[in-house]
């Protein structure tokens, strides 16, 4: 594989957001609110475009962390 040419992210998304139908939301981190999205996500967030219920992606695999004791399980 050949590197033909390298650049961030953040720059990519910048010029080629259109292409994909996105938008573009600059946060400021001046809110406390604000200052978890952008920290908490490296500069770069998202929201998807439709509602996602989780119970119906995982399914029945959630049933395996029915065990789960916060208290001794902790990390």
């Amino acid at each position: 594989m050949e590197i033909k040419s390298q650049e961030g992210l953040a720059d990519w998304l910048l010029m080629h957001y259109k292409n994909y139908g996105l938008a573009i939301e600059l946060v400021t981190d001046q809110s406390s609110e604000s200052y978890q999205f952008v920290r908490g996500f490296g500069g770069i967030g998202g929201f998807l475009r439709y509602k996602m219920e989780l119970d119906d992606i995982i399914g029945d695999a959630a049933g395996q962390y029915d065990d789960f004791d916060p208290d001794e399980d902790f990390i």
